[in-house]
């Protein structure tokens, strides 16, 4: 395979990394081996496997990105997304942030950094209208002190998921998709 050929596969978080704070587009999301949600909780019949796969596109990044997703709360919320809501792909449009950059005061930043992999949220899901990704030419970086509001609002998002360990400045989210 050609460098250009080449995949990123994002696992733990130090390859997520990678891609902290940038806007990418959800291509392709894919629930593993029966992996669901029950009553909102995050089902997952095989533990040692993560819930489900992403894959993304970021303008940082001119490579086939794929994502696994290992934390219960980023899968029932990418689940909320595309299966519950549903995405009109003539339309609509999915994007995330991958960030540890944004947690809810510094107890949070600890503990993303001393916590290993996979044990703290850090994904926030939006649909917006289609199109958006590509009008963002800059990539549209989440800044580290920038409340996640100001992305929804800014991408006309419809409908949005926020980890509730990522910062809002003490607003109430209301998400109306």
């Amino acid at each position: 395979m050609t460098e250009e050929q080449s995949e990123i596969i994002l696992l733990k978080d130090k390859e997520w990394h990678l891609i902290d704070s940038e806007l990418c587009l959800v291509t392709y999301f894919h629930p593993f081996m029966g992996s669901t949600i029950e009553d909102g909780q995050a089902i997952s019949p095989v533990a040692s496997v993560p819930y489900a796969s992403v894959s993304i596109e970021c303008k940082s990044i001119n490579k086939k990105i794929t994502g696994f997703i290992t934390h219960k709360e980023d899968f029932i919320n990418l689940w909320a997304a595309f299966k519950e809501r549903g995405v009109n792909e003539e339309k609509e449009e999915v994007l995330l942030y991958w960030s540890k950059k944004h947690y809810t005061g510094s107890i949070g930043r600890v503990l993303s950094a001393v916590l290993p992999s996979g044990m703290l949220p850090k994904i926030f899901v939006m649909v917006c209208p289609r199109g958006t990704y590509e009008g963002c030419p800059d990539g549209f970086k989440w800044l580290p002190k920038e409340d996640p509001l100001v992305r929804v609002c800014g991408l006309m998002s419809l409908s949005w998921w926020i980890p509730v360990v990522i910062s809002t400045r003490g607003k109430k989210i209301i998400n109306i998709g």
